[in-house]
């Protein structure tokens, strides 16, 4: 049953590999990274960083049973920016130096754009790369000078075609990444519909899974 359930988490964990490692470009053991929602792929790109080295994982999240889940899937800090002050508690985590990589995955670009680049301008770090991977059609309130005096870069990532993407994420799966703690409930296939609604308002499930029997 095992090898079914991690199956079904193939494709999503090819689109956060896609987003932080093809499209993003990856890190270097001991660089430190910040993730912005602690949705599927939030929680998913987590591992995948964490997995490839990272030295601090940091995720931003204010709904505790998906913070709960990051923590689960690797996270060394967790923040809740509608409690604490996200650039002051980068700062503090990291001692001032910042990330080398900070994925998007919230969704809403116009909230959190600010945070991510004053980050990046009151950190230590430079060449940072902010990854834009949650589909969102909003504009993004970006600081030019940010930017060019800390040399920084926005990517942005869709899907996860090319790359050998799928071969790389189920040799991964084969050497030990496990995915499966984002399963967050299991039903049958005749609870598909109504399970599909629920998703889309309850933020305590993450990933459900339908078990064919």
């Amino acid at each position: 049953d095992d090898i079914f359930k991690i199956g079904s988490l193939i494709e999503p964990t090819s689109v956060a590999y896609n987003a932080v490692i093809e499209r993003g470009g990856g890190i270097r053991p001991g660089e430190n990274v910040i993730i912005l929602g602690a949705g599927p792929i939030g929680l998913v790109s987590t591992k995948i960083l964490k997995t490839a080295g990272a030295g601090l994982c940091i995720v931003s999240e204010p709904e505790e049973h998906r913070a709960s889940l990051a923590k689960k899937m690797g996270a060394d800090y967790i923040i809740n920016p509608l409690k604490e002050d996200f650039v002051e508690q980068v700062k503090e985590y990291t001692d001032n130096e910042g990330a080398a990589l900070y994925l998007e995955a919230t969704g809403l670009p116009q909230v959190v754009t600010d945070d991510i680049q004053n980050a990046i301008w009151e950190c230590k770090a430079v060449n940072s790369t902010v990854v834009i991977v949650a589909r969102a059609e909003q504009r993004m309130p970006v600081y030019g000078e940010y930017f060019q005096v800390k040399r920084a870069r926005i990517i942005g990532a869709q899907g996860h075609s090319g790359h050998g993407t799928f071969f790389n994420v189920i040799s991964s799966m084969a050497a030990g990444m496990d995915i499966t703690p984002m399963i967050t409930k299991e039903i049958s296939l005749e609870e598909v519909p109504e399970n599909i609604k629920l998703l889309q308002t309850d933020r305590e499930n993450c990933k459900i899974s339908a078990i064919i029997n």
